[in-house]
């Protein structure tokens, strides 16, 4: 499971690759591969043959998922995880919630600018902890 945090204005604010086996990225990379995302998910919400798509909200791929969910203020979570792993969608709630009680509401925490709250490592890790728990 990797956790990525991106603000409405495509710059990444948050990564944490919670898997010992999973690859290690620098730091340029991180910044790419998230603001690739952003592009893409604004740009399919304009292509979309339907009026009022959302975006993209899950790529598969061989041997794993990537599911996003934006949240109303225009910033984007998304989360990587291994093929056929579970609750994807709850996984993203968890996080959403997690970043709005340990990052938005504290006091030292400017919007739009990195996560850098312990409070919030701990949840993301107890939520990534389930989540391997149970496949």
């Amino acid at each position: 499971l990797a956790v990525w945090l991106v603000n409405k204005s495509g710059g990444l604010i948050y990564h944490r690759a919670l898997r010992e086996d999973a690859p290690t990225l620098d730091a340029n990379a991180c910044l790419r591969l998230a603001s690739v995302w952003h592009s893409l998910h604004a740009i399919s919400r304009k292509v979309a043959p339907v009026t009022g798509c959302a975006g993209i909200e899950s790529l598969e791929c061989d041997t794993f998922d990537l599911y996003c969910f934006q949240a109303e203020t225009g910033m984007k979570i998304f989360v990587t995880m291994t093929k056929g792993s579970a609750d994807a969608s709850g996984t993203l709630r968890r996080t959403h919630r997690a970043y709005c009680d340990y990052a938005l509401k504290n006091p030292f925490y400017e919007v739009e600018m990195p996560v850098r709250c312990e409070l919030f490592d701990v949840a993301i890790a107890d939520i990534a902890r389930s989540v391997n728990e149970r496949g």
